[in-house]
């Protein structure tokens, strides 16, 4: 086994919907493999009347995290994080949580194509441990539907204060 724990860092785009089914792969070959799933929900400067549509997308991509920990035969689960670092909070977690590998795609929902993303290259640049770079299908071909994507299963996360959301930490909202 090349890893004991991994973060799988998702944000809606085709790519990081590849890094959660290198994950499922990944868990189906060794039931004692561990998998952190986190998506960062990113704090803009309140008041501009968008602060609802954050929140409640945020929620509803960590219930579908929620879900897929839940389907997985390994240990697993999923954090909401929220900051205005993604790279930072995706490094933190890895750290505060144990983990030996992180998982992300190669560029974000704002990446530019043909580039790596400034999140995932500020965690390549960043991180002590592996970090395996998913790529999203190329232009042309079908992508794998992300697991978060209209029509798909999600649950709703109740929230905890009247933002939605608890403090920026890694460990605060857990699933499972």
């Amino acid at each position: 086994m090349w890893f004991t724990k991994a973060l799988v860092a998702y944000d809606g785009s085709s790519p990081s919907a590849k890094a959660i089914d290198l994950a499922r792969g990944m868990a189906a070959q060794d039931p004692n493999m561990e998998f952190v799933f986190v998506h960062v929900m990113k704090l803009m400067a309140l008041g501009t009347g968008a602060e609802g549509v954050l929140i409640e997308e945020a929620n509803r991509v960590y219930g579908v995290l929620q879900d897929i920990a839940a389907s997985l035969p390994n240990k697993a689960h999923a954090h909401l994080l929220k900051g205005s670092s993604p790279a930072d909070l995706i490094l933190k977690c890895a750290h505060d949580e144990g983990c030996d590998l992180i998982i992300m795609g190669s560029r974000g929902m704002g990446g530019v194509r043909g580039y790596l993303g400034s999140v995932s290259h500020g965690v390549v640049q960043g991180s002590p441990v592996t970090v395996l770079i998913a790529k999203g299908a190329p232009e042309g071909e079908a992508s794998a539907e992300a697991p978060g994507a209209p029509g798909s299963k999600s649950t709703q996360v109740e929230s905890a204060d009247a933002t939605g959301v608890d403090a920026d930490t890694c460990g605060e909202r857990t699933a499972r």
